[in-house]
């Protein structure tokens, strides 16, 4: 894991700005999430769709239409949201791949990338959405 992808990034942005106003009336539409996080658009749509498909938010079409939540913040840590875009890793793979550590002895760094890949997996799991709420900006219908 080490650390993650542009849209594993996108996700927890986009996630974060849903958690900041959290309540059955607040919604926010792709643009305002872009727009809250300097993201673009389309990256940021797109994200969204993953999310409402994984069960995350829930999309509303149409005029005054726009994206919440599916359920309270902190009960979806940064690691779910990670994991769905990244997938789960097997921590036990070297980052150098099986053409040193799977044949014989293990890399001069494997122990140390590998617990550094274990500490970032624990941290994401501990932190929720939940950290988020009522923080930032005052923004969404």
């Amino acid at each position: 894991m080490f650390g993650y992808g542009k849209m594993s990034g996108c996700a927890v942005a986009a996630m974060s700005a849903l958690a900041e106003c959290h309540s059955e009336q607040c919604q926010l539409s792709s643009h305002e999430v872009a727009e809250l996080r300097n993201l673009s658009q389309p990256l940021v749509a797109k994200v969204l769709t993953v999310l409402s498909q994984a069960g995350y938010v829930v999309g509303t079409r149409g005029p005054g239409g726009g994206y919440r939540m599916a359920m309270a913040p902190d009960q979806i840590s940064l690691l779910d949201v990670v994991n769905l875009f990244e997938g789960h890793r097997d921590s036990s793979l070297c980052p150098f791949g099986p053409g040193w550590c799977g044949i014989g002895e293990p890399c001069p760094l494997h122990d140390v990338l590998i617990g550094m890949d274990d500490a970032v997996a624990e941290a994401l799991g501990q932190a929720h959405f939940g950290a988020f709420m009522g923080k930032g900006p005052k923004v969404g219908k």
